[in-house]
C-alpha cells in the first residue's frame, strides 16, 4: 500500500484521492497523511495536486518510542541498500523524514551514522542526507536522487496507535509546476492566478480522465485548460474578455511546444452566462472572484462584492444547468472571503438544490472543508463539486431581482 503526504490543506488532498481511487481505498490516518490500499489503478504522483510525496509502506511498529522505531528504520535501510548488491562496491544516499514522530536532530543523525557504519562494513559507501527540519522537502529529495536507483528516503510516520515506515517512490515535480506557473508567456496577477496544483485537484474532483472533453467557461489565462491538455483532453475555453482568450491561446501554444504534445482546443470570446453549448460533460472553472483584497473590507463594500460575484455565478449556473449531460460533473472554484466574523460564502452555495444541482459528497471530508485559502489571503476559493440533480427549477427564478438580490451574506465561523 501507498502512504501519501498531503499538502498544506489535507482535506483537499483526501477529497482528490477519493475522486481518483474511490473512498473505500482511502484511509485517512490523521495529521495530514492518507493511505491508499492496493488496487488495479494506482494514481500517479504527477496527476495529483494535493499530494506532496508518495511512499511504499515497508513496515509498521506498534509504538511511537524512538528506540524501537529507529531500530526498525535501521533494518529497512540496510535491506534496501543491500538488495541486489553485486560484487563491486557501490554508493547509496539515504535520508530520513519524521512526520509526527518526536526525535531530536541528534538522534536522527546517530541513526544515519549507524546505517552508514553497517553498510560500510559491507563495502557500500553511504551519503546521509540531512536538513535543518525533521522533514526533507521536495527539492532535497529530488536534488539528492532519493526516490530510485541508489537513493532512498525513509518516512517515519505516526499513525493511529502505530508508526509507519515507508520508502518514498515519488515527490511533486516542483520545477515543472514552477515552469507552468511562472514560465508561461501570459500571466495576469490582477485577476488572480490559479495555481497548477489547484487546477489538478479540480480536474480530479471533476473526474477528468485522458480523452475527456473539458470546458472552462471562465478560462482567464488558461491554467485549467493547460493542465487538462497535459492529460490529453480536448479542451474548450470561454472568456468574456478578448485579451484573456488571446492569453489562453498563447499559453496553450507554448505548452504544446515546451512539452511536445498536440493539443485539441477551441477558444471563444463570449459571455458564459448566455453562451449555448450543445452538451457539456466536464466543466472545470474558476468563476468571477471579485477584486483583489489585502484586508477585509467594510461591511457595505463586502455586501457589494458578494452581490456582484453571486449575480455572475447564479446566471452562469442557471444557463449551464439545461446543457449538462446526465453524467456530467463539474468542479467550480467560487469566491470565499475571510472576514472578522468568519468566512463569507456566496449565497448561491446554499441554493444549489433549487437550481437543479446536487452537490457531490465525500466519505472522509465535509464539503465545507473544501476551501483553498492561504493564511495571508482575504479572497479564497470554495470548491463546489456538482452533478445534475433530480429536478430542474425554472431558470427565470434565478434571473429576477438583479445584483441587489444577492446581498444576503452567509457567514460561517
Amino acid at each position: 500500500m501507498l502512504i501519501c503526504i498531503l499538502g498544506r490543506q489535507p482535506e483537499l488532498g483526501i477529497a482528490e484521492l477519493e475522486a481518483v481511487v474511490g473512498p473505500e481505498r482511502v484511509v485517512p490516518t490523521g495529521n495530514g497523511y492518507a493511505i491508499i490500499t492496493d488496487g488495479p489503478d494506482m494514481p500517479q504522483q504527477s496527476d495529483l495536486g494535493g499530494v506532496i510525496k508518495m511512499a511504499e509502506v515497508v513496515g509498521t511498529v506498534p509504538t511511537y518510542k524512538w528506540n524501537k522505531v529507529s531500530a526498525a528504520v535501521f533494518d529497512r535501510a540496510i535491506d534496501s541498500a543491500t538488495a541486489g548488491q553485486g560484487t563491486p562496491a557501490h554508493k547509496v544516499a539515504i535520508g530520513v523524514s519524521l512526520y509526527g514522530v518526536h526525535a531530536s536532530q541528534k538522534e536522527v543523525l546517530l541513526l544515519g551514522f549507524a546505517i552508514k557504519r553497517r553498510l560500510k562494513e559491507r563495502g557500500i559507501q553511504v551519503r546521509v542526507v540531512t536538513g535543518k527540519d525533521p522533514v526533507l522537502n521536495s527539492a532535497q529529495v529530488i536534488n539528492n536522487k532519493l526516490t530510485g536507483g541508489n537513493g532512498f528516503e525513509f518516512l517515519v510516520i505516526a499513525g493511529r496507535g502505530m508508526t509507519y515506515i515507508a520508502r518514498t517512490v515519488s515527490v511533486q515535480d516542483i520545477d515543472s509546476y514552477s515552469k507552468r506557473d511562472y514560465g508561461r508567456p501570459r500571466r495576469d496577477a490582477w485577476i488572480g492566478m490559479l495555481p497548477p496544483k489547484l487546477a489538478q485537484m479540480m480536474l480530479n474532483l471533476a473526474k477528468v480522465t485522458p480523452g475527456s472533453n473539458v470546458t472552462d467557461p471562465f478560462c482567464g489565462t488558461g491554467m485549467i485548460l493547460m493542465e487538462a491538455a497535459l492529460r490529453h483532453c480536448r479542451v474548450m475555453g470561454i472568456d468574456i474578455r478578448p485579451e484573456m482568450v488571446s492569453a489562453t491561446k498563447a499559453n496553450l501554444d507554448w505548452l504544446a511546444k515546451e512539452y511536445g504534445i498536440g493539443i485539441s482546443y477551441k477558444l471563444v470570446c463570449a459571455d458564459s452566462t448566455k453562451y449555448s453549448w450543445k452538451r457539456v460533460e466536464r466543466v472545470v472553472s474558476e468563476t468571477f472572484l471579485g477584486p483583489s483584497l489585502t484586508k477585509p473590507p467594510e461591511e457595505e463594500r463586502m455586501k457589494k462584492i458578494v452581490a456582484d460575484c453571486d449575480y455572475v455565478a447564479k446566471r452562469f449556473l442557471s444557463n449551464l444547468r439545461g446543457q449538462l449531460g446526465p453524467d456530467a460533473r463539474c468542479c467550480l472554484a467560487v469566491p470565499v472571503w475571510k472576514s472578522r466574523q468568519g468566512l463569507v460564502h456566496l449565497p448561491v452555495v446554499g441554493e444549489l438544490a433549487g437550481m437543479g444541482y446536487a452537490r457531490v459528497g465525500f466519505s472522509h471530508v465535509k464539503n465545507e472543508q473544501l476551501v483553498y485559502l492561504r493564511p495571508d489571503q482575504v479572497v479564497g476559493r470554495e470548491l463546489l463539486v456538482l452533478k445534475p440533480g433530480t429536478s430542474v427549477a425554472d431558470p427565470r427564478h434565478f434571473r429576477k431581482g438583479g445584483r441587489e438580490a444577492a446581498c444576503n451574506i452567509r457567514v460561517m465561523r
